[in-house]
């Protein structure tokens, strides 16, 4: 003989078992996704320089920026009863020709097909742009010793200036 109100406790005492099991599951997922989410963001400035990305290779190099001083528009007023100037010619000195000192290294420590050019001495530091094998550098004379290697300062023939591993370039004969 069964009791009729023990059938009814007992579906509710399933459901309530089957919710608190569906939202462990629950938290289960999100403490998991969680975690891979912090894993990826601390180990991404490590291995970028082995995972090439789309951003990185497609990016422009920096454009110049005009001082707001020399912008059209900007100019200040003549005080009343001041008298123009005019700027004293400059006399110009050549500027010297752009050498190559290094080359990226064909395929470099990191054996992919671009090496980042960045920002500062590090890993962490923000990619510049992607340079693929064979692309000429002037060094700046600036070393830095970080996470193991040494950071040179280089400058692309365009004028952007960057850092690379001393271990993705190669010094050009002369």
């Amino acid at each position: 003989m069964v009791e009729p109100g023990l059938t009814t406790r007992l579906r509710q005492h399933s459901r309530r078992s089957g919710m608190m099991v569906g939202f462990s599951m629950l938290v289960t997922i999100l403490i998991l996704i969680a975690g891979f989410i912090w894993i990826y963001v601390r180990m991404g400035p490590l291995l970028s320089d082995f995972i090439p990305s789309q951003a990185a290779a497609g990016a422009a190099s920096p454009v110049s920026q005009v001082s707001a001083a020399a912008t059209p528009g900007n100019a200040t007023p003549q005080a009343a009863g001041q008298a123009a100037t005019q700027p004293t010619a400059v006399p110009q000195t050549p500027t010297p020709v752009w050498q190559a000192t290094h080359r990226v290294a064909p395929g470099g420590a990191s054996s992919g097909p671009n090496i980042y050019f960045r920002s500062g001495p590090s890993t962490a530091s923000t990619p510049l742009t992607a340079l693929p094998p064979g692309t000429e550098l002037k060094f700046l004379g600036k070393t830095q010793p970080e996470g193991g290697v040494t950071w040179m300062q280089f400058e692309r023939q365009d004028g952007l200036i960057g850092w690379i591993r001393n271990v993705d370039v190669v010094a050009i004969q002369a």
